[in-house]
């Protein structure tokens, strides 16, 4: 476990992307053996946005970093750190967030990336918020979840393809007063379960071959009934824990910011914590599952909705590959 670094951090700026290409479930009932209806009534998803062929991960991350600078009134020279969460970096290597970090004109300091796939963001925040104190005594984290996993879909597939769209959201960490900011953070994985999501060639374990390409290895894969189970029996835990963390209790929490997988497994694990789902903010219903982008975009979209405010308590929770599961709790500033 990650050790808990100084208090008073917290979020200073937040900003986010979506690529203006939006695809209805009527597009996808088009390409899949599915239909708009079986969609809806299993995931709550009615679009997605999707990413031209020329656009790749680093310029999602690029902009929905610039629109969080912005916010925090900074200029790209006020940057100490950046980690990026993607699980669909522009290569295998060097780190996309070296990319980011060109693209912005950042400064040469501290960049890299965190692969835990949903939980990405939530990783990479808890990882810049404890190297805050070393990277950035006079200066700020910029911390950024981004995928583009239309790119990855196998639409031979109904099991995954369905649900996932493109973005990105990132937000600017600086010192806050004592008593707001990030307060505690939980993270967990779960290594024996990494089957359950995957993309099984392309790496060193299954370099890229005739083989792999004909036999559609490339491809996202998803067991549906596994990763249900894993988050359904992990979050009603994880959320917990991190309130205890803190020293809170669920009824002391202003809105909860889960994954946004599935609008019917997140309802179902909202029901399990005896949570109102009016306490919850909602973005999949317009932009399906962004993976490590999910958390930020829906944060950045309840803000704009009025509903987070200076002293409200937040939780943040996510499930990702891996298995991988993180959680936070933050009082705004």
């Amino acid at each position: 476990m990650i050790p808990e670094a100084t208090p008073n951090v917290g979020i200073i700026g937040i900003g986010s992307y979506l690529p203006p290409r939006c695809i209805t479930n009527k597009d996808i009932e088009r390409c899949v053996n599915t239909t708009a209806e079986w969609i809806v009534s299993r995931t709550g998803i009615q679009e997605r946005r999707y990413v031209s062929p020329d656009t790749c991960t680093s310029d999602l991350a690029a902009w929905a970093a610039a629109d969080a600078i912005d916010d925090a009134k900074l200029r790209p020279s006020d940057i100490g750190l950046t980690v990026l969460g993607t699980s669909t970096p522009d290569w295998i290597l060097p780190a996309t967030s070296c990319h980011v970090q060109t693209k912005l004109g950042l400064p040469a300091a501290p960049a890299f990336d965190v692969s835990a796939v949903c939980s990405g963001f939530i990783y990479s925040l808890a990882v810049a918020h404890s190297m805050f104190d070393l990277c950035c005594p006079n200066s700020h984290a910029l911390v950024i979840g981004a995928d583009t996993f239309s790119k990855l879909l196998d639409f031979e597939d109904r099991t995954s393809s369905v649900f996932f769209g493109d973005g990105a959201g990132a937000v600017v960490l600086g010192k806050v007063p004592v008593g707001y900011g990030i307060l505690a953070s939980e993270l967990m994985a779960s290594g024996a379960l990494h089957d359950n999501i995957k993309v099984p060639a392309g790496g060193l374990h299954l370099p890229a071959s005739k083989d792999t390409l004909s036999g559609r290895q490339h491809y996202f894969r998803m067991d549906g009934k596994a990763v249900w189970k894993y988050v359904t029996t992990t979050i009603p835990k994880l959320v917990p824990a991190v309130l205890a963390k803190a020293k809170f209790e669920a009824a002391d929490i202003d809105l909860f910011i889960f994954h946004q997988a599935n609008r019917v497994m997140v309802d179902y694990c909202a029901t399990q914590l005896g949570i109102d789902t009016a306490r919850l903010h909602y973005t999949v219903e317009k932009y399906g599952n962004t993976a490590a982008a999910s958390i930020p975009v829906t944060l950045h979209d309840a803000i704009q909705q009025g509903r987070v405010r200076r002293g409200s308590h937040l939780v943040l929770v996510t499930v990702g590959g891996g298995m991988t599961a993180a959680a936070t709790i933050m009082r705004w500033y």
